[in-house]
């Protein structure tokens, strides 16, 4: 991807560094490439002012034509789904699907993504755990989207009249609660489910009455009778409590109203991971190191972790190969090179991300860790 000159700036800014270990950064601008040395200092600049310009980044990539193509056609594919295989069989959506999920690597892989996405994510024994020592991104994705309960309808909800999921807001108590309402019509006869559990309603046209059995802080068993209308995907309306003759307004919305822009943001935070890396190899990954590093346990964690394995691995010049050798060998690796525990400390994962930028870039000079 090609960035104009005013992107490089932005991700380098203006200050000049004095010494350190020099190495080559590709910048663009009018189809040519040009080559500049950099310093240790501005390597930490460039670190610096990526993680300060986020924001504008993220604008940057989102008006890129491309990217606006790729989302536009993410959008209408999964609008019009009746299956995940549908959209997973689309090789633009599935590009967007997989690299909003850290499953770039993988987006060639249909048939695999296919079968992983599908599994149980409480199944230990599925695909998707399977793979989770590899990358946990697979397990990630499993659990948020669990395709295996709700199928498609988690990319984009498939609404019919109230016919659907929705996120019913009420207020309980003086505290605003929020519950899962599935709503059928099974051979003409409505059927609604709150949070799983089977609950009275009554639909009239646009109109639906909904009885809610719930415990107050007494644990007392108390009723709610929610009246509402529809208009278009919202349903508003009137709640009150038995014993009471309060009225409190409910509302309901589609159960994953934001699921298309949830795909979208995680799409451009990960092209702008790439455009950082465009600018300086390995900025990206260091950003996105900073922002998770603090999760990282153990050895076991960072091993578990392909962006933990590269980072560590590269700052700390740990032989690729170690990667066939066994799990206690692999640790002792990196135990002995860094302490795990201090990647709690904020300044020492700034360091570790700075030496592998210097290592990954032509060689350690001017860092610590």
């Amino acid at each position: 991807m090609v960035l104009p000159l005013s992107v490089v700036g932005m991700l380098f800014g203006s200050s000049s560094s004095s010494s350190g270990a020099a190495l080559t950064s590709l910048t663009a601008g009018g189809g040519a490439s040009t080559t500049t040395t950099a310093s240790a200092g501005s390597i930490k600049s460039a670190l610096v002012n990526a993680e300060k310009n986020a924001a504008k980044q993220i604008e940057q990539v989102a008006k890129d034509p491309t990217i606006q193509r790729e989302l536009a056609r993410y959008e209408k594919v999964v609008k019009s789904a009746k299956s995940l295989d549908d959209v997973l069989d689309d090789p633009v959506a599935r590009k967007v699907f997989m690299t909003a999920n850290g499953l770039k690597a993988y987006a060639d892989y249909t048939g695999m993504a296919k079968k992983v996405l599908a599994s149980d994510p409480t199944d230990s024994s599925s695909q998707a755990a399977k793979l989770s020592s590899i990358s946990s991104a697979w397990i990630d994705t499993v659990k948020n989207f669990d395709f295996a309960t709700y199928g498609v309808d988690r990319l984009s909800p498939k609404m019919d009249g109230f016919a659907g999921r929705w996120r019913i807001s009420l207020e309980r108590e003086g505290k605003t609660v929020e519950a899962e309402l599935e709503l059928k019509r099974v051979q003409g006869v409505w059927k609604a489910e709150v949070d799983g559990l089977a609950q009275p309603v009554t639909v009239d046209g646009d109109n639906i009455e909904l009885n809610l059995l719930w415990r107050d802080s007494t644990d007392e068993i108390r009723t709610s009778i929610l009246k509402g209308t529809i208009d278009g995907e919202a349903i508003s309306g009137s709640l009150t409590n038995d014993g009471s003759s309060d009225t409190f307004a409910w509302s309901a919305q589609p159960y994953f109203a934001d699921a298309i822009d949830e795909v979208s943001r995680n799409y451009l935070a990960e092209k702008r991971l790439d455009m950082l890396d465009a600018q300086l190899p390995g900025l990206g990954s260091a950003v996105l190191f900073k922002q998770v590093a603090a999760s990282l346990d153990d050895a076991v964690d960072i091993l578990g972790s392909p962006l933990g394995r590269e980072i560590i691995t590269t700052a700390f010049n740990i032989p690729k190969q170690i990667a066939i050798q066994s799990m206690e060998a692999q640790e002792k690796a990196i135990n002995q090179r860094m302490n795990p525990a201090k990647l709690q400390d904020p300044h020492f994962v700034d360091m570790i991300a700075q030496r592998y930028l210097l290592m990954l870039n032509g060689g350690l000079g001017g860092i610590t860790a």
